[in-house]
């Protein structure tokens, strides 16, 4: 696996822009909540999808800098169409999550992303 360039910023920034705010997902030291009302539900289950777009983005724009980055694609994509479902499979999410996460531990910021999606799925869904 190559890191990428210097300069590169993942999109997401875990822990500063992405806000699941219905699940309050933070890295670190915090608390994690689950969703209460269906409206609730709805709106953190679209902040994860946003989260997971960005990642996806991410992903694409970079494939080529990770050893299974055609594979982390795809799996980040299956991620996004499980979001996609009417009700969502929590144990889909998290398998191809983990599938993901070890993939990008070489880009620091990406593999926070990661963790802080996978913090929030399991939120969400446990």
């Amino acid at each position: 696996m190559t890191e990428p360039r210097a300069g590169h910023v993942s999109g997401i920034q875990a822990g500063r822009d992405v806000s699941i705010a219905h699940s309050a997902v933070a890295v670190g030291h915090s608390t994690v909540t689950g969703a209460g009302t269906p409206s609730q539900w709805e709106a953190a289950i679209a902040e994860l999808r946003t989260a997971v777009g960005v990642l996806l983005d991410e992903l694409r724009r970079n494939e080529d800098r990770y050893e299974d980055g055609a594979e982390l694609v795809e799996a980040a994509e299956r991620v996004d169409a499980e979001l996609a479902r009417e009700e969502p499979r929590g144990n889909i999410l998290l398998r191809w999550l983990g599938f993901i996460a070890p993939g990008v531990q070489a880009t620091a910021a990406v593999a926070a992303d990661v963790a802080a999606i996978q913090q929030s799925a399991t939120a969400l869904f446990h």
